[in-house]
């Protein structure tokens, strides 16, 4: 099935239809009430569904200019460009999330939703920004997958979707233990490089490496409850008790 190079769709457009979606699935977890996790794997099925059919479940081959390829394969002073895109997107969230009224904002949505509603935030808007964002990010991040491989292919982006989650999880127990953080995300996904990395490198079966990321999931799910629930009760013990008023009432 042939395409012409252009099918693989304008950058631009493709932030824009990221975009989109994550307005969709900010629309479906605010407006319908629909999990955050349900409503964003269900919208990335139907999206799978609709790729399979375009594509009839082939890979699609063209001739890519060479512009397009670069945004991946480029190394500027001999470093992967991916290198710089990860470090500068990373410096940006971690200034917003860390020094902005923004993540401030966000950060007490996700530890309170109704007390952040109760202190005049507007859950809606940031959580549906949020989605936002992250619609854009996933755009990005299969754009450089298609400068990478040079194909479209619909199923591409299923295996990434365990290793993502690990990755979060993971980054919630290291750096800031009990609370999701830009640096400890990153340290979590590079550990999780490494440990695909060895196994690729000492030949491991074809299913050690999805048994690897499961126990890794699960582990770093429990981690993550731990760290969350003594993140808890420091902040329990660090904020001060009310002091006891007595009331005297005159002898009569």
């Amino acid at each position: 099935m042939a395409h012409p190079g252009d099918r693989f769709a304008d950058p631009l457009g493709l932030a824009l239809a990221g975009c989109l979606l994550g307005l969709l699935n900010g629309l479906l977890v605010e407006i319908a009430r629909i999990d955050s996790f349900i409503a964003t794997l269900g919208t990335g099925t139907v999206l799978y569904a609709i790729a399979l059919w375009y594509t009839e479940g082939r890979q699609i081959v063209g001739m890519l200019p060479p512009g397009f390829t670069g945004l991946y394969s480029w190394q500027p002073f001999g470093i992967p460009v991916v290198a710089f895109y990860v470090l500068i997107i990373s410096v940006v969230m971690w200034v917003i999330m860390a020094y902005t009224p923004i993540g401030r904002c966000l950060y007490a949505i996700g530890a309170n939703p109704r007390a952040a509603e109760l202190n005049g935030i507007p859950n809606r808007r940031f959580i549906i920004g949020a989605f936002v964002a992250a619609g854009f990010l996933g755009a990005l991040a299969g754009l450089l997958l298609a400068a990478r491989l040079r194909i479209g292919q619909a199923s591409v982006g299923l295996e990434y979707l365990l290793p993502a989650l690990v990755g979060a999880f993971l980054g919630s127990t290291t750096i800031r233990p009990g609370r999701v953080n830009v640096w400890g995300t990153i340290v979590g996904v590079a550990i999780l490089a490494v440990g695909i990395s060895g196994i690729q490198q000492f030949g491991g079966a074809f299913y050690i490496e999805p048994l690897f990321n499961g126990v890794t999931l699960l582990i770093a799910i429990g981690l993550a409850g731990y760290a969350q629930k003594r993140h808890s009760r420091f902040v329990a013990r660090s904020v001060p008790s009310a002091p006891q008023t007595i009331h005297r009432h005159p002898d009569r």
